[in-house]
């Protein structure tokens, strides 16, 4: 904490000197501010966060904050990155920001199409309103607008300063709670329980298609209202699933009934190299998803993978992670308990629509259908496997699905060519966790939860889905040690 106050009292020092000759801004409540007009200032990094109004006392404010990431002690340190955002919805509603790295450059204004989506602003934002430059030299900035200024001021305050690490810690705490602990193995009488629960609910599951048997069909048709949060494949990173519950609304998204969480598949099987036979991770995995499919049997959910199964194919650089999973629940939690993961996975959905979205694990069907067979889906194994197993067409994969199995899928479950259709399996890169119009195919999106440094999502931001990341922390430690002892994260 003395190197942080030592660091905001450089900043500020510097900053001030800037004020000689400057015009400062009118707000009162702000210790240190100036105005920029037609001028370019070169301030240092930023090591608090910072207030850019745009335009006059009246003007649209956004924050700028340093990106804290917790260490396994739960200390924060800055990312080296920094969140732009509007601190009026930011803390009270599910929303979205935008990152500005070292060597990047970013232009605020009414031009750009995602900050339009992400920041309502007044007509008084021009379409080019400042232009913003981080460099290991310091943060540029050069007004770009004709007509308005811009004010820019530290935001000194304790409770500013620190607002991002308690908002994260109530977060930390309602997880706890809802857990009712940290991240433990059980008993195997409590695994047993804790599945057999689950199993039992799977069978009514809300929003449930029911099939030809009266049982839990392959179709999931969830109302549009709550916002929908979708995460691709996390292969057994418990640490990525933490850092989203922990991060903007979700979880009180979650807890008001305002939002669902829904888990593309694969939550198991370390995609880590040299991790792919430990099955440890991906037993606690599936014990914190059961826990909070039980918590929120309405707003959690969880669609089937190729990788929940037993199979002998299911594989990963040549390692049989389909055996080894079950030969681990064997012997782990006993033979019942593996059969019990059996059936949950015989209950599993496949698919998930609303009229705004649909989303399923690996792809389309690359053959005709009908929504019959997508709700009767236990009669039609091969439906089965191109749902968890399907690619996307590309030089290395020519019998993926294209764009017309694409579009004949829409068709299929009525959904307009406008709404996104979302997908995980088939990450395209090795450092990506986001692939918006993969393939060329608009409005069709790619998502991977398990890169080692970044976890991302797309959720609804206003009324547009839009995607968003954030940086990988390990969280399971830090939740533990808050069960523990009552510290979590802190400067």
């Amino acid at each position: 904490m003395a190197d942080s106050a030592t660091a905001h009292k450089g900043f500020l020092k510097r900053f001030r000197s800037l004020l000689e000759d400057l015009e400062r801004c009118d707000d009162v409540d702000l210790q240190e501010s100036l105005r920029l007009d037609n001028a370019k200032v070169r301030i240092p990094r930023p090591v608090l966060p910072v207030q850019l109004r745009l335009g006059d006392e009246d003007g649209y404010r956004l924050h700028l904050y340093p990106e804290l990431v917790a260490r396994r002690n739960g200390r924060m340190r800055p990312s080296g990155d920094y969140l732009l955002l509007d601190p009026d919805k930011y803390f009270l509603e599910i929303s979205g920001f935008l990152r500005l790295s070292s060597g990047e450059s970013l232009t605020l204004g009414r031009e750009d199409r995602e900050q339009r989506l992400l920041f309502q602003y007044p007509n008084l934002v021009d379409n080019r309103h400042i232009r913003l430059k981080l460099s290991d030299k310091g943060l540029v900035l050069r007004n770009k607008s004709g007509r308005q200024g811009v004010c820019l001021a530290p935001l000194t305050a304790k409770d500013q300063i620190e607002r991002l690490v308690h908002w994260r810690q109530d977060k930390l705490a309602c997880l706890a709670a809802i857990l009712g602990g940290g991240i433990e193995d059980p008993s195997k009488a409590e695994a047993l329980d804790l599945i057999e629960r689950v199993i039992a609910l799977m069978g009514r599951e809300p929003y449930r298609v029911q099939d030809s048997r009266g049982g839990p069909g392959g179709l999931l048709a969830v109302p549009d209202r709550p916002t929908p949060v979708f995460v691709g494949d996390l292969h057994a990173n418990i640490d990525s699933l933490i850092v989203l519950l922990t991060q903007n609304r979700f979880l009180e998204a979650l807890e008001d009934g305002s939002a669902l969480l829904v888990l593309l598949g694969d939550a198991v099987h370390s995609d880590e190299p040299g991790k792919e036979d430990k099955m440890d991770t991906s037993i606690l995995m599936m014990d914190l998803i059961f826990r909070l499919k039980l918590r929120f049997p309405e707003r959690f959910f969880y669609l089937r993978g190729n990788h929940d199964s037993f199979a002998e194919e299911v594989s990963k650089g040549g390692v049989p992670q389909g055996l080894l999973w079950g030969q681990a629940l064997h012997d782990r939690r006993g033979p019942k308990y593996k059969k019990a993961m059996v059936e949950l996975y015989q209950r599993l959905p496949y698919v998930v629509v609303s009229s705004h979205y649909a989303a399923c694990h690996a792809g389309p069907p690359t053959s005709k259908v009908s929504r019959e067979a997508l709700i009767d889906i236990y009669k039609h194994p091969k439906l089965q496997y191109q749902l968890t197993h399907g690619r996307l067409r590309r030089p290395q994969t020519p019998n993926g699905y294209n764009r017309g199995d694409m579009a004949r899928f829409r068709r299929l479950i009525g959904l307009d060519v406008a709404a996104p259709v979302l997908v995980g399996h088939t990450p395209l890169s090795g450092d990506g966790s986001l692939w918006l119009n993969a393939g060329g195919i608009k409005n069709h999106h790619v998502l991977f939860g398990a890169n080692p440094r970044w976890v991302g999502l797309v959720t609804r931001v206003g009324k547009h889905l839009l995607p968003l990341r954030y940086p990988t922390e390990p969280l399971t430690a830090v939740l533990n040690q808050f069960v523990q002892t009552g510290r979590g994260f802190r400067l």
